[in-house]
């Protein structure tokens, strides 16, 4: 079977199947994806936005919780005029709640919003969508079959990662994550190499803490053994990430690495910041809007 139409269902429950089904064509929970068709030979454009952090209540300092909900519908607006092959939330898509049922309904207006976008949806786990609400029940409201995984579309694929893990391997739950503590554990590394092994297409990688910059608190611990492992493979293009708030851009052994400005920041239409990126076997182009910054890398 060809690469394309690989579909590895894992250990995905027929629920979890069921779930994702909205959103992909098939799953592999912690595996592959095969997904809808290409935009072109050569090429392919995703809407990217991340730190949402949709919460119904009122700002505070600079976050305006409240204003993401305007600013995503503005986003899903802009994705079905543009067409991109897909779109992918970054992480921190819901703020902390009080309670697990005020954080499902923060989830649920959120998602109900994002869920306007008529192409592939995707989401990465961010540290406050586990503040409250476990893993399983982010990912239940979210339509998301799985904390990391891979997906191919037309000529190129995709890597989720979960780094909301605490630097002793244990998983972010409720009452137990730190904002500035993050890790890829050794089975979800193990799992990646294999992945990398596996395809024969240039890879984009996606996850919400940052991959570069070993001193800023807002970098994966290990952050370094698993550049080595996107290096090694000699696939992987770009890394997209959320988390550090004011954005970034960087590039280590030949990898593109953006962190996206948050979405959250600062009140009204004119603070949004999502983008449109065009992905070329030789260049990356992000297309911001708002108040995230224009790149064009090669």
């Amino acid at each position: 079977m060809a690469d394309a139409e690989r579909t590895s269902l894992g250990q995905v429950s027929r629920r979890q199947f069921l779930r994702a089904g909205a959103v992909a064509v098939g799953v592999g929970a912690v595996g592959r994806m095969a997904l809808g068709a290409a935009s072109g030979d050569e090429d392919i454009t995703i809407g990217v936005f991340t730190d949402a952090h949709y919460a119904n209540r009122d700002a505070r300092g600079s976050r305006h919780y409240r204003d993401s909900a305007a600013k995503l519908e503005e986003f899903v607006r802009t994705m079905n005029t543009e067409k991109p092959a897909l779109a992918i939330a970054l992480g921190d898509f819901v703020d902390k709640g009080r309670d697990v049922a005020t954080e499902k309904a923060y989830l649920d207006r959120i998602e109900g919003i994002y869920r306007g976008f008529k192409r592939q949806r995707h989401h990465v786990i961010g540290n406050h969508d586990v503040a409250t609400l476990t893993k399983d029940q982010f990912l239940a409201g979210a339509g998301s079959a799985a904390p990391h995984y891979a997906f191919d579309v037309g000529p190129f694929h995709f890597i989720v990662l979960d780094a909301c893990y605490r630097k002793d391997g244990t998983s972010y739950a409720p009452g137990n994550f730190r904002w500035s503590e993050s890790l890829v554990p050794p089975d979800e590394l193990k799992w990646l190499s294999s992945d990398l092994r596996a395809t024969n297409r240039p890879t984009v990688v996606f996850v919400h803490q940052r991959l570069d910059e070993d001193t800023n608190v807002h970098t994966v611990q290990n952050a370094a053994d698993v550049r080595r492992l996107l290096e090694k493979s000699g696939k992987v293009r770009a890394v997209f990430s959320g988390h550090d708030h004011k954005g970034g851009y960087t590039r280590i052994g030949g990898i593109h690495y953006v962190t996206m400005r948050a979405m959250v920041e600062g009140p009204g239409m004119q603070n949004n910041a999502y983008a449109l990126v065009r992905i070329t076997p030789t260049r990356i182009h992000v297309r911001g809007f708002g108040k995230q910054p224009e790149r064009d890398k090669t």
